[in-house]
């Protein structure tokens, strides 16, 4: 039996140590984890081979432990390349009403611009802090208004390319489809009053939408999609 029908795994991984936890389906804690050492980070490209067989090893324990396989999970990842980039765009219409499709294509220029200036950085999370409409501020996209001037001001948290590459590459080869990847630098700081030795919990948070200002990016797109469904998921 596949775990998604089960619940979430989710891999902590920092520069020392790798945890594993299993969150049943509607659980807010986990139910069953382990950790191990590893040799250095995995920028070493000579380590990658030995993280390799140690993480294989304990995904067959925890699987052992659990009695089901795992086949998917979400990553939270420790990295010194965090970085939290701020950005500002703005457009200028004739009066029409606001809607997710005008803040789309808003955020899908500013994701071009980004990836146009910036080579070595990919993307994890994208928060719209701030919507200015007509020179009124609002902390959340407002329903049901007309207008002519937008701003949003909006936060790219990033990390190195290459190292995303290889957490990729590292769960491929064992054949887990690694469904989010979530910056812990970012994810800790909505678990100020819990500590998060194995760094799940924090990412848990905020794959449950704990920050109602994040914007999610699909991993799949259809091409007879309309650019706002393509592209995020606003607040469903």
């Amino acid at each position: 039996m596949s775990n998604f029908e089960k619940g979430d795994f989710y891999f902590g991984i920092s520069d020392k140590k790798i945890h594993i936890c299993f969150f049943e389906e509607g659980k807010n804690v986990y139910k069953e984890s382990l950790n191990f050492e590893i040799p250095d980070n995995l920028n070493n490209n000579l380590n990658f081979k030995i993280i390799l067989n140690l993480l294989r090893e304990n995904i067959r324990k925890i699987e052992k432990n659990l009695g089901f396989f795992l086949n998917n999970g979400n990553i939270s990842i420790q990295s010194d390349s965090y970085q939290s980039i701020l950005f500002s765009i703005k457009n200028i219409f004739d009066e029409k009403k606001l809607d997710k499709k005008v803040v789309a294509n808003l955020l899908q220029s500013c994701i071009q611009k980004f990836y146009m200036d910036e080579q070595n950085l990919s993307i994890i999370h994208i928060i719209i802090n701030k919507y200015v409409i007509d020179d009124k501020v609002y902390k959340f996209l407002p329903n049901n208004i007309k207008f002519k001037k937008i701003i949003l001001e909006i936060e790219f948290i990033c990390i190195d390319k290459n190292l995303i590459n290889k957490l990729k590459k590292l769960f491929n080869e064992c054949k887990i489809n690694i469904r989010k990847i979530v910056s812990y630098d970012y994810a800790k700081k909505f678990s100020k009053n819990h500590t998060d030795d194995t760094m799940c919990l924090s990412a848990h948070k905020v794959l449950n939408g704990i920050n109602q200002s994040e914007v999610y990016q699909e991993k799949k797109i259809q091409k007879k999609q309309a650019i706002f469904d393509k592209i995020f998921n606003f607040f469903d």
